[in-house]
């Protein structure tokens, strides 16, 4: 499928196949044409990993049809619900006909989670469930989606063998409500990429403008580039920088603010891409001067730490980030040595456009001296040896306890 949460898991369970596991990964397969097809999709799984393919009536008409007209049956727990029992009557199946160390779920989406206590259930396999992002505790979920996750999010971290996620304020924040006993199952593992073999990265060209570039989608309402298009025609108002930068942004959905670029008149420094291929993005990144990350404003601290933010550092490009002051993204980038501003804060949004566009005239704009040992933590090479070290403990406990008789499976 398209999207930062597919490429992530394709690059670890790659990479797990190089510490010796044999991944057999349960997928949709998407309907060519379908809302889940993107031209210049690659259907090669990563070396080392075996793709099963299930169609999702999610992709059917009816189905699609009837969400308009009740657009609530999506909350339990969301769109892929409809493909649970084709995905767990797969994966049983597979389980009776070969020997599998065990089991692991990723989500999003959270159906993944509901396909992973079926499995568990009917063949007894130790389960880990991989959280990207927080369920139940969402800052955008509704009271009513709350009422409903928490009592699949409490399932699933009863039954499953380990749980991980990819920040701690991530695991502190869902942890909170559960017994102490459980959180001895959680460990952190971070997103991670890919090192690059192109080299070091390109020479700045300043010939032409301060290229600004962000990749990756937005959400009306929720994260939106609105308070960065704000600053940025201010900063134009104030002194012109025609000529001096420019801004792009790629992605699903980033064309629905080209009337609010446009209303502020800067469109002539700003360029709206929708949706390119992961091989595309990467060439936007690459020739990029500085790299934008957007999150959506909150109160408190963020938990979130968006995969795009670790996509970015093998780039070795500064990183601007638009990000709650506190929280996993703004104490990531403050360690790179990149600097940090409010996703609302106008003022200080245009100050450090001011101060990228000083730097760049200087020829001073590179990363700071942490940067690369910091951003080593998160190579892939890494972070996959940590979730291959969860693995090991998950199945291996698992496996000695049912043989001391403490787990019975169940087997359909």
């Amino acid at each position: 499928m398209y999207g930062p949460r597919a490429t992530q898991v394709s690059r670890v369970l790659g990479r797990l196949a190089r510490f010796g596991w044999q991944p057999t990964t349960i997928c949709l397969a998407p309907r060519p044409g379908g809302p889940h097809w993107f031209d210049g999709a690659s259907p090669d799984a990563p070396a080392g990993v075996e793709l099963v393919r299930v169609p999702s009536p999610e992709e059917w008409f009816a189905v699609r049809a009837a969400w308009r007209v009740a657009p609530g049956l999506r909350d339990f727990p969301d769109s892929t619900r409809v493909w649970v029992r084709r995905a767990a009557h797969t994966a049983i199946c597979l389980a009776a006909a070969g020997e599998y160390a065990g089991l692991m779920t990723f989500a999003q989406p959270w159906s993944d989670h509901l396909v992973g206590i079926r499995v568990h259930r009917a063949t007894g396999l130790p389960w880990v469930a991989h959280f990207s992002d927080p369920w139940a505790d969402s800052p955008y979920a509704t009271p009513r989606q709350r009422s409903i996750w928490r009592r699949m999010e409490a399932d699933v971290l009863r039954e499953a063998c380990a749980v991980v996620f990819v920040t701690e304020e991530t695991a502190d924040l869902v942890m909170a409500k559960y017994p102490g006993e459980w959180r001895k199952k959680v460990s952190i593992v971070p997103h991670g990429f890919e090192s690059r073999s192109g080299g070091a990265p390109r020479p700045q060209d300043r010939r032409r403008p301060l290229r600004l570039a962000y990749v990756g989608r937005f959400y009306r309402g929720v994260r939106t580039p609105v308070a960065l298009l704000r600053a940025l025609a201010g900063l134009h108002r104030r002194e012109s920088v025609a000529g001096t930068l420019e801004v792009l942004f790629v992605g699903p959905h980033v064309e629905e603010y080209e009337r609010d670029a446009a209303a502020l008149g800067i469109a002539s420094l700003v360029r709206f891409r929708g949706r390119v291929s992961p091989a595309e993005a990467a060439r936007v990144a690459a020739d990029a001067d500085v790299l934008l990350v957007v999150d959506a404003p909150g109160d408190g601290p963020s938990v979130f730490l968006p995969s795009k933010l670790i996509d970015y550092l093998p780039f070795r490009k500064p990183i601007l980030g638009l990000t709650p002051e506190t929280g996993a993204s703004a104490r990531l980038l403050r360690r790179l040595g990149c600097p940090v501003m409010r996703p609302d804060d106008v003022g200080g949004i245009t100050s450090a456009l001011a101060d990228l566009i000083e730097r760049w005239r200087a020829g001073t704009l590179d990363v700071g001296e942490s940067f690369d040992r910091v951003a080593a933590e998160f190579d892939i090479a890494h972070t996959a040896r940590l979730l291959h070290q969860v693995l090991l403990g998950a199945f291996t406990g698992a496996h000695e306890m049912r043989e001391r008789g403490h787990i019975s499976g169940i087997h359909s």
